[in-house]
């Protein structure tokens, strides 16, 4: 209950059993996702901050470096290496997926034949596991047996070693990442396109405003919030991107698809050095926090909230 005031002293009110009650049942449905946020997020991330400052390989104890690893980190080609395809795998992955999906919805707005099943099919991809995804595309992408080189034989065409060749791998893995998360950047879209009044379109239409222009100057407009969010969405996914590059090529050949978040796996549970995976786990989100700032503060400005 709300504290009263007689004459310029605050006096307590008691509050009711009825509410005691109340207030207990409130306290009692939050407490498991209070624990769960606790123990499965919040602790964890303070843990990984400090083992960021430590030596330590699962089995002994850790032993206090300070800045150690970020420095070791900031000094090896490989790291640099894996921050480099990260960069690549966002700035491919990020405008094409998000404008094809924007262009499918658009489609898929439209009242066009067996419309549900098309979105379903969309939709398949990205509910599958990663895993099973990544490994039938291996096969698909087989050297020598995989179905798109038998296309490819078929036409007249050379056999393409689309995960065996350090030129091919990367941009291999980014094409089965659009293709399994489209469906969702579309639902996104989809949402938005149908929060867009239809006495706007129809105006648009009677002052005789062609479909591109109408895209131009009323969808995109319209739909500018909900494309911001699913670019900031996408931005940092793309950034933790490792079901599909671990599945399929395991960061090879070479280090041609060795992700940052897969060298992070790798530095902690293959080399053991559990250090320096917590520091790049740590930099992995100032690097994030960084991007997004800048998508914020360059790319949010030009957003019309106020048409939506």
């Amino acid at each position: 209950m709300p504290p009263v005031i007689l004459g310029g002293v605050i006096v307590a009110r008691k509050m009711s059993p009825k509410r005691k009650r109340e207030a207990v049942a409130g306290y009692l449905f939050i407490t498991p996702n209070l624990l769960g946020f606790l123990i499965f997020q919040l602790v964890p991330i303070v843990v990984a901050i400090l083992l960021a400052f430590t030596e330590w390989d699962l089995i002994n104890d850790p032993i206090w470096v300070g800045f150690a690893n970020y420095r070791n980190l900031l000094k090896e080609p490989v790291f640099h290496l894996s921050v480099k395809k990260t960069l690549y795998f966002v700035v491919i992955n990020v405008p094409v997926q998000s404008m094809l999906a924007l262009l499918i919805a658009i489609l898929l707005n439209r009242s066009i034949r067996f419309q549900n099943l098309i979105r379903t099919l969309f939709i398949v991809p990205w509910v599958s596991m990663a895993v099973a995804v990544g490994l039938t595309w291996t096969w698909i992408y087989n050297s020598q047996f995989g179905l798109l080189n038998e296309i490819l034989t078929r036409v007249g065409l050379d056999k393409i070693p689309w995960l065996a060749h350090p030129d091919w791998a990367l941009i291999s893995v980014i094409v089965v990442n659009i293709w399994q998360f489209l469906g969702f950047h579309i639902i996104v879209f989809l949402a938005g396109l149908q929060m867009i009044p239809r006495e706007v379109e129809e105006a648009a239409i009677v002052d005789g405003a062609t479909p591109l222009t109408r895209f131009f100057k009323v969808t995109l407009p319209l739909i500018s919030p909900v494309l911001f969010y699913d670019l900031i969405v996408n931005v940092i996914g793309t950034f933790q991107a490792f079901d599909l590059p671990y599945a399929m090529t395991g960061g090879g050949p070479g280090s041609a698809t060795r992700v940052y978040n897969l060298y992070l796996y790798q530095k902690g549970f293959q080399f053991l050095r559990m250090g320096e995976a917590s520091a790049m786990a740590v930099m992995l989100f100032i690097i994030i926090g960084i991007t997004t700032a800048f998508f914020f503060r360059v790319v949010g400005r030009r957003v019309n909230y106020d048409l939506t």
